[in-house]
């Protein structure tokens, strides 16, 4: 036999039992096939699923980092009318304080002229006491000194 297959291999033939088990192993090879096939649908359908969830996935980041970014441009602007407003308060209550300061000061220079008039005030009475009390020590003088004469006068005149 073996020269039969030969001849019939020359001529591109094979033998029935040949044929046999080529069809055998074709048909495991269109199982293997069709089993991979259905396997690579269930890839690409997970594959397809996969896609659409990190799309959508996507999206929702995409919108919360929109409504974040919102959020974020919202509260900076807000920030920044709060520091306006801050810088504006500064302003006048600096303004403030520099017009107490020159009020104070001038209080403070009013406060010395006056202690100043005081003092001067105070020198003058006390002068003007001891000018009183040699003026009323010289009114006793001469009020002793007309009583004096007074008395001699009556006794002259014998009054």
């Amino acid at each position: 036999m073996p020269i039969l297959r030969r001849l019939l291999r020359i001529f591109g033939l094979a033998t029935l039992g040949e044929l046999g088990a080529c069809e055998e192993k074709l048909h495991g090879v269109r199982q293997r096939l069709e089993k991979t096939a259905a396997r690579m649908d269930e890839a690409i359908a997970a594959s397809e699923r996969f896609q659409k969830a990190h799309r959508d996935d996507a999206h929702r980041h995409k919108a919360a980092l929109a409504e974040r970014e919102a959020e974020y441009a919202r509260r900076t602007a807000d920030a920044k009318e709060a520091l306006a407003r801050a810088s504006r308060r500064i302003a006048v209550l600096e303004e403030d304080v520099r017009t107490r300061d020159a009020q104070l000061e001038a209080d403070v220079r009013q406060q010395a002229s006056l202690e100043e008039q005081v003092a001067a005030a105070a020198r003058d009475l006390a002068e003007a006491r001891g000018s009183l009390a040699a003026i009323e020590v010289k009114l006793d003088i001469l009020q002793g000194a007309a009583n004096v004469l007074d008395a001699r006068v009556r006794r002259g005149a014998g009054v």
